[in-house]
């Protein structure tokens, strides 16, 4: 609502994998996060473009828990992106599975074993293709977040910075799994907007 109070269009696509279209829509992302629910976020955006609803060179993207896995990993697959905003994101998925009170959610939804040097634990592993980000990105974690650990936000900006993008770490220190309590949810939507409107200013 803050962005669109703004003046933002603001895209909420239904990737495979989400509720409200059954279970066997559900069940296309088993095996293959960050497969080919990558391309249904930029099949909409070249959509909105298209359409000319959308200029090409102020794109933003954000999401939180699965959806900052998705904004971590869609900087490092396109570099359409202005500005950046994972929250509460998995961006290693070796991490997430050991350290993480949800490792079945891994293991489930990769359809393989962390042991494995080759499979898709690494290969969907945002931190693993931080070398061809480009994008200016505020990560946002909470302290306490058990189920996408803090140290997954920690990873990803470490690795941006080691590959010399711009990035901005911010963890609250008592939220957990998103921003919900007051004041961090003032202070954490004055962030968001703030990135946005420093990145994808009409005047860039």
């Amino acid at each position: 609502l803050m962005l669109l109070q703004k003046g933002y269009a603001v895209l909420r696509p239904n990737p495979r994998g989400s509720s409200g279209r059954g279970v066997e829509f559900a069940r296309k992302v088993k095996g293959d996060m960050g497969g080919a629910d990558t391309y249904d976020y930029l099949s909409g955006l070249d959509y909105l473009v298209d359409k000319g609803l959308c200029d090409p060179k102020r794109i933003g993207v954000t999401g939180g828990s699965y959806g900052g896995f998705m904004s971590s990993w869609l900087i490092t697959q396109d570099t359409r992106f202005a500005a950046a905003i994972p929250v509460s994101p998995v961006t290693n998925q070796v991490s997430q599975h050991l350290v993480s009170n949800i490792p079945h959610f891994v293991s489930l939804f990769l359809d393989d074993h962390y042991t494995n040097p080759t499979g898709k634990y690494f290969e969907r592993s945002p931190i693993m293709h931080a070398h061809k980000a480009q994008t200016p990105t505020l990560n946002i974690c909470g302290a306490l977040d058990r189920c996408t650990p803090p140290e997954e936000a920690m990873q990803f900006h470490h690795a941006l910075l080691e590959n010399n993008v711009e990035s901005v770490l911010v963890t609250y220190p008592e939220e957990g799994h998103g921003v919900r309590s007051m004041p961090a949810a003032i202070d954490y939507a004055a962030r968001v907007v703030d990135w946005f409107d420093t990145h994808m200013s009409a005047n860039q």
